[in-house]
């Protein structure tokens, strides 16, 4: 019998109870924060040999409650930011000018050509995370890659999985990200240029073995559809591309002047993220424009375009919903005072270890950190002043440290709920999580023996 997974409401707020409980039985401490400026701006960092035990602030049924709504006002940008862009893509869907130009390159992409498809993008993707830390704004390019990912004869999966985990991969060894490898660089006092010719081996590795896993994937529902873990939803997305299809004329003016219009807003993104530190506010911005001068160059009325917003935004209403509900679990462990005490208890755990293992229990513990600070720059400032001077204690080369912790935080961004971008790539899709997470699970196995495989053979662990 087929069990069917949980309602990922179900599931967030079964996360939520948990976390509430943990603060009943772990107890309150908090290490000593100072504020320094990084690489992403003034950030607030752990003081090193700080941690003081405080009386334990146990969340009662009444936090839980309220947390919800305040995970709307702690994550109210990436919330906006799901709901404008959700929006700006219901205006450029309505043009037509996006199923035009997927008609017109299935109808020209035959055999196993398809399948080149797919590195070749996961590498862009990558290349994105790697540079500048992509990862919300690979949301939008959800509606784009599962449409053309179906009418190619794969999955949804394959779809979610060219832009969101193709930047993940890149995230996760990224050679120059100032968000994160900049801000561990700084904290840990290490020149950006140093482990860089490992750092980019990483990241073409990490990258060529998650594209050969994806496109692995789509090559075998390419084959035999019932091999696809999605195969309603697929049904679902192939009826509206043939609906579409089917009042779809051959490319016009207005569809290639429409897809100039779009193409020049990711032009922009890419150049403001790199060299203007634009972020969510920018690019939501960004999104709006883009939206407004694709409707009308695409033929829309002014009506026409105000009730395609509406549509698009209503879509992600759900996702906006469940961002929410993720940062309320992180509220509830904040306010219970139980992130530092588990910090502090894996920290102390690691003492006596040597390189190798002490980097390996390293990795691990980045790994379940990341869970309750899904936010790269975050975990670098609330874990690196403290990994610094213990990987000197135990041994472990600083870069070794660096690199556990992008590979800890980077990783399993691809699947844990409480990462904002999860929640916001599925509801794209209308993908269940439950679904996703039946897939990654293999991948993330994958990934977890590749990193401790890659941090066990670094070279930064040879003696000098």
């Amino acid at each position: 019998m087929k069990v069917r997974a949980p309602n990922v409401f179900v599931l967030i707020a079964s996360i939520l109870l948990i976390v509430g409980g943990l603060t009943w039985v772990i107890p309150g401490g908090e290490f000593s924060r100072e504020a320094r400026k990084t690489t992403a701006g003034e950030k607030q960092v752990v003081v090193p040999d700080s941690y003081v035990a405080t009386a334990a602030v146990r969340q009662t049924p009444w936090d839980l409650l309220k947390a919800p709504l305040r995970g709307f006002e702690d994550g109210a940008d990436v919330i906006g930011f799901i709901l404008l862009v959700g929006g700006a893509f219901g205006i450029l869907n309505a043009t037509g000018a996006i199923m035009a130009i997927l008609m017109w390159l299935t109808r020209r992409m035959r055999g196993k050509g398809k399948l080149i498809m797919i590195p070749v993008l996961m590498f862009a993707f990558s290349l994105g995370g790697a540079l500048f830390g992509m990862a919300e704004e690979t949301i939008p390019f959800v509606l784009v890659t599962v449409p053309l990912a179906v009418a190619l004869g794969f999955d949804v999966i394959t779809g979610v999985a060219i832009p969101f985990v193709g930047s993940q991969a890149g995230f996760a060894a990224a050679f120059l990200n100032p968000f994160t490898l900049g801000i561990a660089k700084g904290i840990a006092e290490q020149p950006m240029s140093e482990g860089q010719g490992y750092r980019i081996f990483c990241w073409v590795l990490v990258t060529s073995i998650i594209a050969a896993f994806v496109t692995w994937h789509a090559w075998r529902v390419s084959k035999d559809p019932s091999r696809s873990l999605t195969p309603e939803l697929d049904a679902k997305w192939r009826a509206e591309i043939q609906s579409e299809d089917a009042s779809t004329e051959e490319l016009k003016p207005t569809h290639l002047l429409t897809m100039v219009g779009f193409v020049a807003c990711m032009g922009f993104l890419a150049y403001g993220a790199l060299y203007l530190d634009w972020y969510i506010v920018e690019i939501s911005g960004l999104f709006l424009a883009m939206s407004l001068i694709c409707g009308l160059s695409g033929g829309l009325k002014l009506g026409a375009i105000a009730d395609a917003f509406v549509q698009g935004a209503k879509d992600l209403a759900p996702a906006a919903i469940l961002v929410a509900f993720a940062r309320g679990i992180i509220i509830v462990a904040q306010d219970g005072k139980i992130i530092d005490t588990m910090l502090d208890s894996m920290a102390g755990t690691m003492s006596g270890l040597g390189p190798v293992l002490g980097t390996e229990a390293m990795f691990c513990m980045q790994t379940v950190i990341n869970f309750f600070v899904p936010s790269g720059s975050s975990q670098a400032a609330m874990t690196m002043p403290i990994m610094t001077p213990l990987a000197d204690l135990i041994s472990v080369p600083r870069e070794n440290a660096i690199l556990a912790y992008q590979f800890g935080d980077g990783f399993t961004n691809m699947i844990i709920p409480t990462n904002p971008v999860v929640i916001g790539a599925l509801a794209m899709a209308k993908l269940e999580y439950g679904t996703w997470f039946r897939w990654m699970i293999k991948l993330q196995i994958l990934l977890f023996l590749l990193g401790m495989v890659l941090l066990a053979t670094s070279p930064f662990l040879k003696p000098a």
